[in-house]
């Protein structure tokens, strides 16, 4: 699943994600994640912390407390270069936080290395 209320950013992500064998979903706003993730269990979410509205650290929170998201890993996203959101990120859940630019080795790495619902491959 990504997130980013960008939607070349999004695109652009989500082309990545496909180049590297997953089936990715695109949405725009925090709270449409949070619903999808009612009905649905992602292997992964990438996050996007600044969105209109509901923000990627309050979305994360909002996850976190469903029964699929308990344990599926959420990588914050964000341009900003601050410690202390950072920390945020990880009190609030966040299986990891990424710069964007997102690098794709990076990304790969993450993806090889998560399997279905977190576990290690």
């Amino acid at each position: 699943m990504i997130v980013d209320d960008q939607i070349n950013t999004a695109k652009m992500l989500s082309m990545a994600v496909t180049m590297l064998g997953h089936e990715p979903l695109e949405l725009y706003r925090g709270e449409d994640a949070v619903e999808m993730l009612r009905f649905s269990q992602p292997d992964f979410v990438l996050l996007d912390f600044m969105m209109p509205g509901m923000n990627g650290l309050r979305t994360l929170e909002e996850m976190r407390t469903t029964p699929n998201g308990e344990h599926v890993p959420i990588f914050l996203l964000t341009a900003a270069q601050d410690n202390y959101l950072e920390e945020q990120a990880k009190e609030a859940g966040a299986t990891g936080f990424l710069p964007k630019p997102l690098n794709l080795a990076i990304l790969e790495k993450i993806l090889r290395k998560k399997g279905k619902n977190g576990s290690e491959k």
